[in-house]
Parts: structure tokens; sequence; C-alpha cells
């Protein structure tokens, strides 16, 4: 037995049903969506299952854990909480409420404007901090236990570069070029919408009068795909295409569905 057989998993057998029912569907991301959202529910399994030792729930625990890394005097506005927290008035407030029946937060008044609510860590909320984050933490690593620190370090990188495509509306590191990206979900979305090919790459969405890329002939609605012969479908391949290609990159470029490929000269240095 290989060590791949080893390590098969539920989603392995759903992959191996397609591949023998429909082989001419690339379900290759199955692979990686499904396992992400089986892996989420071990995950929140097994954090619940900490976080009811102390009588809260993940959603609580986030609360504080948002005070508490905010600084002394651990407290904000509910307005910037709700904003960190993702969650609607309504909700953080039912929270909020929760946790100051238990003594963790107070509401208190902003003197220098009456108009605003500060949540605060009490002196009891800081000390179940302190006593539930070593064994939350304790218990994430304990549920990565599969992967060294190497792999822990690949998987994060590569999970911030996912996450990073679906959380940004822009790519900066095309603006010393002179161009503004979207990264490549949203660009692919756009293409597709107008029934163009939608190949994994960046988006332009405006180019800068007077920069390289205007320079060059870069023009709004062009897909860059590749710088060289290194493809640009995430922001950190676009920078570290540009960290090796030199003075005189040549950008490879949908126009349309029509490949094209532009030099750019008197581009700024890249540090």
């Amino acid at each position: 037995m290989t060590e791949t057989d080893c390590e098969r998993d539920s989603v392995d057998d759903i992959l191996d049903g397609w591949a023998a029912e429909r082989p001419d569907l690339d379900v290759r991301p199955v692979g990686i969506i499904t396992r992400l959202a089986r892996l989420r529910s071990h995950l929140d399994a097994e954090l619940s299952s900490v976080f009811r030792r102390y009588d809260l729930s993940p959603a609580d625990f986030q609360v504080i854990v948002t005070l508490r890394r905010a600084g002394r005097p651990y407290r904000m506005p509910q307005a910037r909480l709700m904003t960190q927290l993702g969650l609607t008035s309504g909700t953080v407030s039912v929270r909020i409420d929760k946790l100051v029946r238990r003594g963790v937060v107070v509401r208190e008044h902003d003197d220098a404007d009456a108009r605003l609510t500060l949540v605060r860590l009490t002196d009891e909320g800081s000390r179940l901090f302190d006593e539930l984050a070593p064994v939350h933490l304790g218990n994430e690593d304990r549920l990565l236990s599969a992967l060294d620190d190497d792999e822990r370090d690949v998987l994060a990188g590569l999970l911030r570069r996912l996450l990073a495509s679906l959380e940004h509306g822009a790519v900066r590191t095309g603006l010393p070029l002179g161009m503004a990206l979207e990264p490549a979900p949203r660009a692919r979305a756009r293409r597709a919408a107008v029934g163009l090919t939608d190949p994994p790459g960046l988006l332009v969405t405006d180019v800068l009068a007077g920069t390289p890329a205007a320079e060059a002939g870069v023009a709004r609605g062009d897909l860059l795909v590749a710088v060289d012969d290194r493809p640009t479908r995430s922001e950190a391949a676009l920078t570290a295409a540009l960290r090796t290609a030199g003075t005189t990159p040549v950008l490879h470029l949908l126009r349309g569905d029509t490949p094209i490929a532009i030099k750019v000269t008197d581009r700024p240095a890249t540090g």
C-alpha cells in the first residue's frame, strides 16, 4: 500500500465516482472546496467542545478575543466591534447582552461623544480569556497534528493567497506599472458575464496616463495572464513574476479573446 493509499479520504470516493460516471467533467475543484467544507465541519465541532466547557459559544469567544486584541483598556465602540466581526447590529447586540449578563463585558458611554456606545472587557472577561486562550490554542495545535511546521507554513500561505483573492477588491502590485487590477475570481466572473473565455488572470480596470503600462499600450479590460513565462493568477504570483522579470518584462494579455504580448520599458524598480 502506497503513502497516497493510506491518506485517502471521503472526498477521494466522490472524485472516483465522478471519474467513472462523468470522465468529461473536470471535478478537481471538488477536491479542494469539498475538503475545505468537511474540514470546517470537523474543526467547528472540535473547537466548540472546548468552548462548551466554559459555557461559551465560538461566537462569544470572538467578541472576547476581539476586545482583548484591541489592547488596554480592552474596549471599542459597538459599531466598530460589529464591523470587525462582520455582524449586523441586532446580532452583535444579542451576543453582547449575553456576555453582559455573565459579567464578561460591560457597555459604557463615551465621554467624548454621548452618541457612541463602548463595549469593554471586564476583569472577569480578561481572566476568562487568560484561562481559555492556552486551552483553545492547544486544541488548535492538536487538530493540526498531521502536519509538521513546514507543511503548516505552506498550507497557511496557500490559504492566505486564496482568501486574499476573495477578500481584496484590488491588486496593489500593478500600481507601480500604472495598472489598476482586479483579482482572478472577480475577473473570471466579469469575463464570463459578457461571453468571453475566463482563464485565471488579473483584470485591468484602469490604466494611468503617462505610466509604463500606458506607454506600452495596456488597455482597460485586458486580462493579464502572465509576465514573461510566469502565470499571474494572484497578487503574490504577479509580485514574484515582476521581481524576477528585470527592467523590460513582457506582459501576456488577453484583449477580448485575442492573446497579445506587450513589452514594458522604463518600469520602476521592484523592491
